[in-house]
């Protein structure tokens, strides 16, 4: 009919709200004449009742779950391809709990891994021993998934904890089967029914404790830390991780594109759709469209059933920064020797993505770390078993014990670092490597950095002697001195490293960094002080008088004695100690040498 506006029906359709006797007799998909133009007339795909027809080779959600009910244990994982199975196939899996499976099936058999049946007394050292990788990180790697969110109070898609949308029960339709853009097409009322809710809850819902708690570990590492997730609720950005350091590999709700789509544009979500939940588990109003096209918009996530219509445009922006983070990682002369600690957090089997990331990047560093968090497959495979850990424990609990001992044994010391040219002060934790040292040191602004992975060091132990450590060591305990910081009476156990490395600083000719230029400036102020007391013919007179050593060494005491309080410390002996200790440690610089021999 010239003029009339068309809605597609599909076979099986009736009329919004009608009950089972206004149910329309439809032989076959077709169109009908809509009642309002600009929005279509309000029809919907039937859901229940009569059954659909089933696919041919594909177990229907009822026949699996009457097959799960067959083993109590809510933490079976099913592989995205168990409906392909035959009924046997599946029977077996889920009555013996997983382990007879078909040949090819997708997920691994954890009982061929390590750490997947842990003692009490097993957790507690892989706590301590996590909390260690975590302080001495040259940089972390976090990787999430869905087990994330739990105690932030989000659902997990399946597991223990499942549970995104009541309204899926209702509609009969699997999470898999919501998720596919098709519904974006063949009903948008539902769809957006589907994906309003989850924007509203992950909008409304705040992150938890330990999403901060991972940001304050990364910002202290030398390299930096990423973060690699599955999830779509943008929480690691509005946790305060800049976007920047933030892959969503599969998309994020808050973002919007077309669902044709006519162009690879994204947008961001307005802060509310503007849109209301029916009973019948759909919604109502203005559904969020493209500006260009003016065809229904969906999220910017990708979804299931291969979904070629998913934009990739951001997702590519942002895995470009992440690639190139881990390049310039590989690219490193002492590449063999970073401590890159990945942390995986609730990510499952099913749709492995974030683990097999972040396995695969330990296999491209030798010395990376991969703690593994999860309650219900905290398993590890056999080859990386040696450098991993698990904790089998929920996101926010595992978090919060590592900050816990994290912060009570992270003691943090003064590494005085002297170079061939130049040099670096420092504080970092007790234990930290040499070579974590200087990572360390690169960040300090305007100091450039040059060393190579068989540069020499030594540290300075108590009795002035040089001894020789490798790069990837610590400096032991015995080798600390409790010296005064600059500018106070406060003292830190401090130590001398020097190394065949040159520093170069933008900002001070002597090329040191600002910390130990403030040191070194202080030493010469109290020299200075020092020899103009000396200087004095009141002192020269009185040394003159004296009949022996013993009694120049007095009179030089008490000159020293009147200095050491304005610079911190003590006016005795105990200051006098604690004068040369903090000249001692510097007194190598060319700007000193000279002071130090007229003194």
């Amino acid at each position: 009919e010239e003029g009339a506006e068309w809605a597609k029906l599909v076979k099986g359709s009736s009329r919004m709200g009608a009950g089972d006797d206004d149910l329309l007799d439809i032989a076959e998909d077709g169109n009908v004449p809509a009642e309002d133009p600009s929005q279509g007339q309000p029809l919907h795909r039937r859901m229940s009742g009569s059954a659909e027809p089933k696919e041919e080779g594909v177990m229907s959600k009822a026949e699996i779950q009457e097959i799960l009910a067959q083993n109590s244990d809510p933490t079976l994982c099913l592989p995205l391809e168990a409906k392909y199975w035959a009924r046997h196939q599946l029977e077996l899996f889920v009555q013996s709990g997983g382990t007879l499976r078909p040949k090819n099936c997708s997920i691994p058999d954890e009982r061929l891994w390590a750490n997947t049946n842990m003692s009490r007394e097993e957790v507690v050292r892989a706590l301590s021993q996590a909390s260690d990788w975590i302080s001495q990180a040259d940089a972390i790697l976090i990787g999430s998934g869905a087990g994330m969110g739990v105690d932030s109070g989000l659902g997990t898609f399946r597991g223990g904890h499942m549970g995104i949308w009541e309204g899926l029960e209702a509609v009969g339709l699997a999470y898999e089967e919501i998720c596919d853009a098709k519904w974006f097409r063949e009903e948008p009322e539902l769809a957006w029914a589907f994906w309003d809710h989850c924007y509203k809850t992950y909008k409304d819902t705040s992150p938890h404790d330990g999403y901060t708690h991972v940001r304050d570990w990364g910002q202290k590492c030398p390299l930096g830390f990423y973060s690699f997730t599955s999830n779509i609720d943008s929480h690691w950005i509005s946790s305060g991780i800049g976007a920047d350091r933030v892959l969503e590999v599969h998309g994020a709700v808050r973002w919007l594109q077309c669902s044709k789509p006519c162009c690879p544009d994204v947008w961001r979500a307005p802060k509310d759709n503007g849109l209301t939940m029916l009973p019948t588990h759909r919604v109502a109003g203005n559904l969020p469209r493209c500006p260009k096209c003016k065809a229904v918009a969906r999220p910017n996530v990708q979804m299931f059933g291969g979904d070629a219509g998913f934009s990739k445009a951001r997702r590519a922006a942002q895995f470009g920064k992440y690639d190139a983070w881990l390049k310039q990682l590989e690219g490193r002369r002492d590449k063999d020797s970073l401590r890159i600690v990945c942390l995986e957090v609730g990510c499952g089997l099913t749709v492995p993505t974030v683990r097999k990331e972040l396995e695969g990047v330990m296999h491209k560093f030798p010395q990376a770390r991969l703690i593994r968090v999860n309650p219900e497959n905290p398993g590890i495979p056999q080859e990386l078993a040696q450098r991993s850990l698990s904790l089998p424990l929920g996101a926010g609990a595992a978090l919060e014990q590592l900050r816990s001992r994290i912060a009570s044994n992270e003691t943090e010391v003064t590494f005085v670092l002297v170079g061939r040219t130049g040099g670096c002060e420092i504080q970092a934790p007790f234990g930290s490597s040499v070579g974590r040292l200087l990572r360390l040191a690169s960040r300090e602004e305007g100091l450039a950095v040059d060393f190579s992975p068989d540069s020499r060091a030594e540290y300075q132990d108590l009795n002035g002697q040089r001894v020789r450590i490798a790069l990837d060591s610590s400096v032991p305990a015995s080798a600390f001195r409790a010296i005064k910081r600059p500018a106070g009476s406060e003292k830190q156990l401090t130590v001398v490293v020097n190394l065949e490395v040159d520093f170069q600083c933008s900002r001070h000719p002597e090329n040191l960094n600002e910390q130990l230029h403030r040191r070194v400036e202080e030493a010469g102020r109290l020299l200075d002080d020092v020899n103009a007391l000396f200087a004095r013919d009141d002192y020269q007179a009185a040394v003159l008088k004296c009949m022996d050593k013993r009694g120049v060494m007095c009179a030089a005491r008490d000159v020293q004695c009147k200095v050491l309080p304005a610079f911190g410390l003590e006016g005795n002996e105990k200051g006098i100690a604690g004068m040369t200790h903090c000249i001692g440690i510097v007194q190598c610089f060319s700007q000193l040498q000279a002071k130090v021999l007229q003194s």
